[in-house]
Parts: C-alpha cells; structure tokens; sequence
C-alpha cells in the first residue's frame, strides 16, 4: 500500500470514529461525572487501527458512576455497542480506573478506552500531550508515523505502543521500519512516559 492510500485509509478511519463518538453521545455523557478529554490518534489525526481513547477527570471519583455510562450506553446504543469491561487500576502504576466498549459499526469492529481519574491526577496526561503533538506534527512527520503504523499492523517483529512509536518519528528521526526497529532494540519503551513533543526533546 503507497502511502497515499494509507493516508486516505487514515481520513477515513477517522471520520468513523468521530461519528461513533458523536452517536454514543460519550463525551456528553461522561460530562455528567467529570471532564472527558478526548486524547490518542483520534486527536492528532493520525488513526489507523479501529481505537478510540478518552481520559475523564472526575472532582469526585466513584466507580458506580463509569458503571452507569455503560448502562446508558448498553440500553440505548445496543446497535453498536456489544460489549464493556472495567478494571481497577488505583493501585497499580496508571492510578486510575480503566473501562473498555467494544463496539461493532458497519461489520467493523471498534474499541473505545477511557480511563477515568481524579482532577488532580499526579501522572502523565494524555490530555496535555495532544496540544504541543499536533502543534510539532509536520507533513513529513504525519506521512512517516502513518507509513509505520501501517507496517506496525503487517509485521509482527514490529511492537510497540504508539508514544514510542511517535518518539522514535520526532525524536529520533526514524523514518523507515527497519530503522524503527533498530530504535526499539536500542530504547526504553512501553513505559509511562512524560515526553512531549516540542518540550523535553
């Protein structure tokens, strides 16, 4: 696949996600218990693979509350929405609590993640990542990450999460899949990172 069809594949992709964001009706939805934020590819515009992400700070964090976003979801979008799941996540290293939709549109199959955390939330946010991320993103570096992403999902000797991946484009100038895969070897990855684009390089 050239990189002109991936990038059409990425437009599309998009605007899936955003019309499944805007059917559910999730971001108002969460509006009820905190500030849903949307983050990840979604966001940069840079969506390949059939994710959406979402963080949700909350002034008072209850895990009842993400159980009656998915009983207001399973109830009325029964159409797309064909399964959740939760996980508790307080004590481990993320601080957070973690819910999943998997979502089926037009035969597609969808997943949305959402981690729900307090306001003051110490961590990493994803939510402060995406502003300095579209602002560094050039044409040459968008086209790269893409090229990646797609051969990412065709080659299993390539895995990594996508902070890594967008790391090793803007930090470390990789630019083709060999390469990605000598900065893999040579690179921490798939930890909690505070790099940001622009700002710790």
């Amino acid at each position: 696949m050239d990189i002109e069809q991936i990038m059409a594949e990425s437009k599309s992709k998009r605007r899936e996600a955003l019309d499944i964001l805007s059917t559910l009706e999730l971001l108002d939805i969460w509006g009820k218990y905190g500030r849903p934020v949307l983050v990840g590819a979604v966001a940069y515009d840079l969506v390949l693979d059939c994710d959406i992400d979402m963080e949700i700070y909350c002034p008072t964090l209850k895990i009842e509350d993400g159980f009656e976003v998915f009983s207001r979801l399973c109830g009325k979008k029964s159409d797309l929405v064909k399964g959740c799941s939760f996980q508790n996540h307080l004590e481990g290293p993320d601080g957070a609590l973690y819910w999943k939709l998997s979502i089926v549109k037009d035969g597609i199959p969808w997943k949305v993640d959402m981690w729900s955390a307090p306001e003051d939330y110490p961590l990493p946010r994803s939510e402060h990542f995406v502003k300095p991320m579209i602002e560094a993103l050039t044409d040459e570096t968008r086209e790269a990450i893409l090229y990646l992403k797609w051969h990412r999902r065709m080659d299993p000797e390539i895995e990594c999460p996508s902070i890594d991946l967008y790391r090793a484009v803007m930090k470390g100038g990789v630019r083709t899949p060999s390469d990605l895969k000598s900065w893999l070897r040579e690179n921490k990855t798939g930890e909690l990172s505070s790099w940001i684009p622009g700002h710790n390089d």
